[in-house]
């Protein structure tokens, strides 16, 4: 007889399909793996990525496959997944497509904030199908980042007009070259801002861009939560020392999750 695999696909019983994806927020999530089970609580879901806490999150190994159960108002989500990172009493893992087409998401893609300088190395006349390379590449800076787009800012006016497309090639710690095409433009206290949707990505290139956007946007969560448990930290300490008649000078210099680690 086959052996019974412990992570083998469920079927999903009482689940509402189209709910926004905040219904998972605050809901009780189990994490199965083999030979152990454990409880918590789902404290984040955005785009392909989602955060459980639970004490016993040091029993888990990144990359290693896991079953989650969320418990949810509108039904249970039953779906396999695997660990992308973890830290102090949380692991992130990944929502799988599957899971991710039950939801409503705003931010089924998200942007994450990048600060990386750029080139546009030519522009395109989609319509009369000519491509003006430039000689002198126009430099510019990323504003950030998805895996549908990118928003490109310069201090001075350049000649880039709506639907314009663009080659650009930029640095993410690696030479990504793509082809966009301007969808609006913003005028900021320090020049320009240009949205552009991308049009061309090679799959070798779109692969490097998911594990370059996900990795960016669980640092830019874990930041911002430390940053605001170093926030709460230091008014508690504030209002202690006002309650014990001293001046208040907490700083606050814990970190919500100590270390973390991620795949």
């Amino acid at each position: 007889m086959k052996p019974s695999n412990p992570l083998k696909k469920t079927l999903v019983y009482g689940s509402k399909e189209g709910s926004d994806i905040s219904v998972m927020i605050d809901c009780k999530a189990v994490v199965e793996k083999k030979n152990f089970i454990a409880t918590g609580l789902l404290t984040y879901a955005a785009g392909e990525i989602i955060e459980i806490e639970f004490p016993q999150s040091e029993l888990f190994q990144l990359g290693e496959q896991v079953r989650i159960i969320v418990y949810t108002k509108s039904g249970i989500y039953v779906f396999e997944s695997s660990i992308l990172a973890k830290a102090q009493d949380a692991i992130i893992v990944i929502n799988p497509p599957d899971n991710r087409k039950r939801f409503l998401d705003k931010r089924e893609h998200p942007r994450v904030p990048v600060r990386q300088p750029g080139k546009v190395i030519s522009i395109i006349d989609a319509i009369r199908k000519t491509e003006q390379k430039l000689e002198d590449p126009l430099t510019l800076h990323l504003d950030n980042i998805s895996m549908t787009g990118v928003a490109l800012s310069t201090q001075v006016a350049m000649p880039l007009p709506f639907k314009a497309e663009l080659m650009l090639e930029l640095d993410l710690g690696f030479t990504f070259r793509c082809r966009t095409e301007i969808v609006h433009k913003k005028q900021i206290d320090t020049g320009l801002i240009y949205g552009t949707r991308l049009l061309q990505l090679e799959q070798e290139h779109e692969s490097k861009l998911r594990a370059y956007i996900l990795r960016s946007q669980i640092e830019t969560y874990y930041k911002e939560k430390s940053d605001k448990f170093r926030i709460q930290v230091a008014e508690q300490q504030k209002l202690r020392a006002q309650e014990n008649g001293a001046d208040g000078s907490g700083t606050g210099k814990g970190d919500a999750h100590g270390s973390r680690s991620i795949l």
